[in-house]
């Protein structure tokens, strides 16, 4: 049971034993995952040292990420506002995590300027969509699915109050996954049917932290609440049906599986947005996923990438030269001196985008 000294080499460290106040006050419970926050109350609490296992359970500290987004010619400014709501969204997030509720202002202030910043240069869409590994990925995913949400809205037609909302909503839609033990949102495998048991709560967590935020609206609780409902009644946590999915919950399951398919993760790499986009109309097709909000999802992503490079499964670089109304996920290509159009040539996809 190492006894470590109290600084920021504890971030990602595991809390052997509960942890008290001098006073006897229960201040973290054994195997709490330390952040810099957490650094920041023993200072306060003058805790000089811990005991921790020698465990770390750590997202990382978005350096990472922050690197390859300077290194892939992003414009500046945009790459700033991502790297500020990253880090926002961490600080908040740990906040939740030591059961201190922020404002759900704080929440929304954190996002709309990123969002604001994405959809006037959607270069750094395009970026996010190239990063390698899963450095900061609950941060991200929460600030990439806010963003997706935004746009789909906007795509759907819906009123400006109605789109910011939707913005809100996939800020905070994963936001229950803070109740979720560490070990089991960072495990590299695959989970037991146990641990994806205690996995699926992060949706009623969420629905419950929501609904103690000042100012908060049924939308935001709902959206968190039922974004990996189905319309078959295969999702979860209650297995609604068709009608009975507000139709916001059903616009951010698109944004959500989206986004989470095109990320590396812990446990699995990432795939193209061609790639996912295909998924993405499997499973509408299946009577998963609503075909409208997929359909105009799908076409207005694919146009975003021509001009870009991209790999194909067979190992060859390419450039994606025209996007098929019919078919937006198996374009044109140019490959070397030909051109190849993957509506032809069924046993190629897009497996990765370059830049």
């Amino acid at each position: 049971m190492p006894l470590a000294s109290v600084n920021l080499l504890l971030v990602g460290r595991v809390l052997e034993k509960d942890l008290y106040s001098h006073s006897g006050i229960l201040l973290l419970q054994k195997g709490t995952v330390l952040t810099e926050t957490h650094v920041q109350l023993f200072r306060k609490q003058r805790i000089n040292h811990v005991h921790i296992t020698d465990r770390t359970w750590s997202e990382g500290n978005g350096e990472e990420i922050s690197n390859q987004l300077m290194d892939l010619g992003t414009d500046q400014e945009s790459v700033a506002f991502y790297l500020e709501a990253m880090e926002d969204t961490r600080r908040l997030f740990e906040s939740v995590e030591l059961e201190r509720m922020p404002r759900l202002e704080e929440f929304t202030e954190a996002f709309h300027k990123v969002a604001n910043c994405t959809k006037k240069r959607m270069g750094l869409f395009r970026s996010l969509y190239v990063l390698e590994g899963a450095d900061s990925y609950t941060y991200r995913h929460s600030i990439n699915v806010g963003i997706l949400s935004t746009l789909i809205a906007q795509l759907l037609k819906w009123d400006d109050e109605r789109v910011k909302i939707m913005g809100a909503a996939g800020f905070l839609h994963d936001i229950g996954k803070m109740k979720v033990p560490k070990e089991i949102l960072l495990k590299p495998g695959k989970l037991t049917d146990e641990e994806f048991a205690q996995m699926k709560q992060h949706t009623v967590y969420g629905y419950e932290l929501i609904n103690e935020m000042e100012g908060c609206c049924e939308t935001l609780l709902l959206c968190a609440l039922l974004h990996h409902e189905r319309l078959d009644g295969s999702g979860y946590p209650e297995g609604r049906t068709k009608e009975n999915i507000p139709i916001e919950c059903q616009v951010l399951a698109v944004a959500d599986m989206f986004d989470a398919i095109c990320s590396d993760r812990v446990y699995k790499t990432r795939t193209s947005p061609f790639e996912a986009a295909q998924l993405l109309w499997k499973s509408a097709c299946e009577g998963l996923l609503n075909i409208e909000i997929v359909t105009v999802f799908v076409r207005y992503i694919a146009q975003l990438y021509v001009g870009s490079r991209a790999r194909l499964n067979d190992g060859e670089e390419v450039e994606i030269i025209l996007i098929h109304q019919d078919e937006p996920m198996r374009p044109l290509v140019r490959r070397k001196k030909e051109f190849v159009d993957l509506r032809n040539h069924r046993s190629l996809t897009i497996e990765k985008m370059i830049v």
